[in-house]
């Protein structure tokens, strides 16, 4: 119970108080972050989660970047021989 009273004080002391919709889990982030007032502690969570989803994702970004390289240097050899093929 001490230290959920330690995050409560701080919160409150430092910040515009505590929303009604904050969790447990959220105050102790809030803590963790040094971060008082929700509007900034929000903010946070928001360029947390992009970046999660643009690190989850720049792995596939690559492998469908490299797919399309082969791809393009496949067709573009295929290209060349039906060129051959209709200009005889």
């Amino acid at each position: 119970m001490g230290r959920m009273k330690n995050v409560y004080m701080d919160i409150m002391q430092n910040g515009t108080g505590i929303p009604e919709d904050a969790t447990i889990g959220d105050l102790k982030r809030m803590q963790e972050l040094q971060i008082f007032e929700w509007k900034e502690y929000e903010q946070q969570q928001e360029k947390d989660r992009q970046q999660q989803y643009e690190s989850e994702n720049s792995g596939e970004t690559a492998k469908v970047s490299e797919i399309t390289r082969e791809f393009t240097e496949y067709f573009k050899e295929a290209r060349k021989e039906e060129r051959k093929r209709n200009k005889q």
